[in-house]
Order: C-alpha cells, then sequence, then structure tokens
C-alpha cells in the first residue's frame, strides 16, 4: 500500500515523499498514519519510504525554509568577514542569555527559589545609644514583630544569626535584624 501511494504521489509530479504527507495520504485511504509509520513498528515503512524517494529524486523529509531572523538583517551591512563573525557569536550569546533568563523567569514563577548573590557594601558597626527611649505601643510592635507565634503565623523560620526566611528558603530579613530588636529591646 505504501509503495502504491509512493507511485502515485510521482504520477502526479510531486517530490514530496516525507513520513506526514505518506502517512496522510495512507490513513486517508485506511492504511497506517503518520505516526504509526513513525513508530518502532514502522521501520520497514520508512525504509520502503526512502528508498523510493532516492530512486525518483524525490525527497524523504521536508524542507523548511530558513526564516530571516534579526541577526541576519544586523550582519547584512557588515563585509569583514572577521568582524561579522564576532558580532554573530555576539548576537547569538544575547539570544542564548535571553533564553536561559526566559527559563529562570519560569522557573521562579513555578517552583525555584531564585537567590542571587548580591553582597551589599558592610557598613561600619553603628553603636545604638543604649537610652533609647520606646513608647509602650511602639516595645509592644517591636516585641510582635519578633515574636515566634507571629513569625510561624507567616511561615517565616528564625535564625541564630538573627536572619528570618520563609519555609521555602527565601530571606525576608538579612542576619541581624532579629537580634538589633532584640538588643533595642534589651532582651
Amino acid at each position: 500500500m505504501i509503495y502504491r501511494l509512493c507511485e502515485e504521489q510521482h504520477d502526479r509530479g510531486s517530490s514530496d515523499f516525507s513520513i506526514a504527507t505518506t502517512g496522510r495520504l495512507s490513513a486517508a485511504v485506511g492504511g497506517p498514519s503518520a505516526a504509526a509509520i513513525r513508530n518502532k513498528t514502522g521501520d520497514d515503512y520508512k525504509a520502503l519510504i526512502k528508498i523510493y524517494a532516492e530512486a525518483v529524486g524525490g525527497k524523504a523529509k521536508k524542507v523548511t525554509a530558513r526564516k530571516d531572523s534579526i541577526l541576519d538583517e544586523i550582519l547584512e551591512g557588515v563585509s569583514d568577514p572577521v568582524l561579522r563573525t564576532r558580532i554573530g557569536i555576539l548576537l547569538a550569546e544575547l539570544e542564548s542569555a535571553r533564553g536561559q533568563v526566559t527559563a529562570l523567569r519560569h522557573l521562579a514563577g513555578e517552583t525555584a527559589v531564585l537567590h542571587l548573590d548580591v553582597r551589599e557594601a558592610v557598613q561600619p558597626d553603628v553603636v545604638v545609644p543604649s537610652s533609647i527611649e520606646l513608647s509602650k505601643q511602639e516595645r509592644n510592635a517591636l516585641e510582635r514583630a519578633i515574636a515566634p507565634a507571629t513569625l510561624e503565623h507567616w511561615g517565616w523560620m528564625a535564625e541564630t544569626n538573627g536572619r528570618v526566611k520563609t519555609d521555602a528558603g527565601q530571606v525576608v530579613y538579612p542576619a541581624g535584624y532579629l537580634t538589633a530588636i532584640q538588643k533595642v529591646l534589651g532582651q
């Protein structure tokens, strides 16, 4: 049946003997579909299609026309081959970086915790005068902010260095946050 379909395709003057086309024609007359031909059990069909296409000068695979990209437009005016190659490499790296950023954004939105290690300039130790006068309302607000019940309510965990993190590992407050409040409160 596949051989007969290939003959009919050749008689029509077509040189397209791709699996997609042959499978579509075959399925239309009750034969194996393109998916069945692509499967492991379709190896004989694939071999038959390939040999027939070679024998009549046809193509066993569809050739898609290459689309002009922005890269082609940029490189169009560059005549020096070395410069053209270097610019091409830089633009390819830029496209790769864009793809990686897109993937990272997708991961960060799904499940991953993205932590970029951006080190801030360390300020010299600031000495807070011990004679800070807090109102009762200010004192209560600070005590409630670092209370274990508050941290648990928000799903946060306190570390011994004073850092506060979410249960997913994201830093809510940097190291020293809890210990600074405790020092201000005199705890």
